[in-house]
């Protein structure tokens, strides 16, 4: 097969739209460290004392509570290990047990010296916040749950026997969720409002911190079903005032979340983050989320957290739009990840344990099911092929008349029965898949910490060397999948295009693409430039087999009898009528 100037604008222009989507769609990186400010800092990661003896509490009802002796009741399912206390009755830590963090210890997601949440309200023209006050409870210290079992924690603060707050944990044995329910009798005001207020400083648990924080944000989801989130790309503090009724929030990172969703909605909130140069935080957060109260003398919420993997599988079932959590690009790449590459992915890791592997026969079934497609498109160039001498002869006898020259090209392409763009549409429509995997690879928690030949973690890139210096866009290290994505390219393109003449400026096109993808992909999970790689073989290999299976001369032949019929019948075919239609238009040209 060979690639003639024309093919090569196409190549070129698809690898160009390609790179400009890659541009568009990665996280830029923060570079030059952003310290904030250090008072709120400190309001973030301030610890929960206790109030002491000029707390306006004290003249309140509430004063019995300001005081009091911590206990910790300790819930552990098949899933996660969760920790309550009874100062705030709220969620003190939380363990996924499933996974470790980039140091290989116990994957702790939020403790109290990074998270601290609860309930606030006025009483008595005196804010109360729930997470400095000491409940009671008659829970015991440790919980073991299996599958079937279940288990809920209550606790009370009771001021009066018609005046008391409820809460309670519920917990089931094989699952990431925490039903949560907020219960108070003769508390608020008539014009009090409540909000749950949440103040989390994102841990950093992933290798490569840099990619971690890129991609750790806030996302929200309206009743409306509206889904949006907060930019993490940003080095500026990020705030958003939201005024319609909120389904659910999510403190998402980049594999993991940690969310609260309304059983009805919030009324409304009020989001903040900003990012934290910390070996141990990647950004900041806080929520307040004013609750829909309708009567004040008794209130009932009930809410959901969740506190898990950013797995499909297991996003998809939490409640309506959570699935949002996992990036998947736009509608198109996203149905295609959605419909496809994830089920594929799945059923795979299923029945092989190594992802190397699985990258490779996702691959091979991927490149089985476009093989229509690569057959008809390297039908269209071959034939495109075999009329290269006679287009040549056409540009060189009509060089001064463009319009002429197109209308014996269509009349050419007429006589032979071709379609010019039939070649570049297949690979127009494989553009899609080749989306989906920019996007899928590095948000696929199953790799994460996975490791394949040399790569330790094949969630991040594969540094086989730290370079003293930092080359700008490339970063400061070599990743060996990456180069061999890129030695794979140019092999695949020279050995397509050593039988034709390569001409002008395009006699470098095949070594600069690669190149600029070298530079692109160098910080992304080496999954996806493996993939990328052994798709460039397997590609290669794809177009041997098919080039032994078809006779060129065969193919000949047919455009040949082709060219005989449209003669005989002497009809006009669609090629023939848009050749008709710029020869009027020529003529009307030259009469004005």
């Amino acid at each position: 097969m060979v690639l003639d100037k024309n093919q090569l604008a196409r190549l070129f222009l698809i690898s160009a739209g390609f790179l400009v989507y890659f541009y568009v769609f990665k996280p830029k990186l923060d570079t030059h460290p952003v310290t904030p400010p250090a008072s709120t800092t400190h309001q973030t990661m301030r610890p929960l004392g206790g109030m002491d003896g000029s707390s306006p509490l004290v003249s309140t009802p509430f004063s019995t509570a300001i005081q009091g002796e911590e206990k910790y009741i300790t819930i552990e399912n098949e899933l996660f290990k969760v920790v309550l206390g009874t100062k705030g009755g709220t969620i003190k830590r939380v363990i996924l047990k499933k996974f470790k963090d980039k140091h290989g210890s116990e994957l702790v997601l939020l403790d109290e010296q990074s998270s601290n949440m609860g309930l606030s309200f006025s009483y008595q023209n005196v804010r109360i916040e729930t997470k400095a006050l000491y409940f009671q409870t008659q829970a015991k210290p440790v919980y073991e749950l299996k599958a079937a079992q279940e288990a809920k924690i209550v606790f009370r603060l009771e001021l009066t026997p018609s005046q008391y707050l409820e809460q309670s944990f519920s917990f089931s044995g094989n699952s990431y969720q925490i039903n949560y329910d907020w219960h108070a009798v003769g508390i608020l005001d008539p014009n009090a409002h409540a909000s749950f207020c949440w103040n989390i400083n994102m841990k950093s648990l992933e290798a490569d911190d840099k990619a971690d924080a890129s991609r750790s944000t806030v996302h929200y989801y309206l009743l409306d079903q509206t889904f949006d989130k907060l930019k993490e790309s940003s080095t500026e503090v990020e705030k958003k005032k939201i005024e319609a009724s909120i389904k659910w929030v999510s403190i998402k990172q980049r594999f993991f979340s940690s969310a609260i969703i309304a059983d009805d909605a919030f009324a409304a909130g009020e989001l903040r983050m900003e990012p934290v140069v910390s070996p141990d935080v990647t950004k900041s957060v806080h929520l307040s989320l004013p609750l829909s109260v309708k009567d004040k003398a008794v209130i009932h919420s009930k809410f959901i957290f969740f506190f898990g993997p950013n797995d499909y599988k297991i996003l998809k079932k939490v409640t309506k739009g959570f699935e949002q959590n996992l990036p998947l690009g736009w509608p198109v790449v996203k149905w295609v990840n959605q419909g496809v590459i994830i089920p594929l992915f799945s059923f795979l890791e299923k029945y092989f344990s190594n992802y190397g592997f699985v990258i490779f026969l996702l691959v091979i079934i991927i490149k089985l099911l476009l093989m229509p497609l690569s057959y008809k498109s390297f039908i269209s160039m071959s034939k495109m092929q075999l009329l290269k001498p006679e287009l040549d002869k056409i540009k060189e006898k009509y060089k001064d008349d463009l319009q002429k020259a197109q209308i014996e090209q269509v009349a050419l392409y007429r006589a032979f029965g071709i379609n010019p763009l039939s070649g570049c549409m297949p690979i127009m429509l494989q553009m899609p898949i080749l989306m989906a995997m920019f996007h899928f690879f590095p948000h696929v928690i199953a790799l994460r910490q996975a490791s394949f030949l040399w790569a330790d973690d094949l969630s991040t890139y594969d540094s086989v060397m730290r370079l003293p210096f930092t080359i700008p866009v490339y970063g400061n290290h070599v990743s060996l999948f990456t180069l061999l994505m890129v030695l794979s390219t140019i092999l695949y393109t020279r050995s397509s295009s050593q039988s034709g003449p390569k001409e002008g400026p395009m006699k470098g096109l095949s070594y600069i693409m690669p190149i600029a993808f070298m530079f692109v992909l160098n910080t992304f999970p080496a999954g996806l430039s493996f993939y990328y790689c052994i798709s460039n073989v397997m590609t290669w290999l794809q177009q041997k087999f098919i080039n032994y299976w078809v006779d060129a001369d065969s193919i000949k032949e047919k455009l040949m009898t082709r060219q005989q019929k449209v003669k005989q019948r002497g009809k006009l075919s669609f090629q023939s009528r848009v050749a008709a239609s710029i020869e009027a238009n020529n003529k009307k040209k030259n009469k004005v």
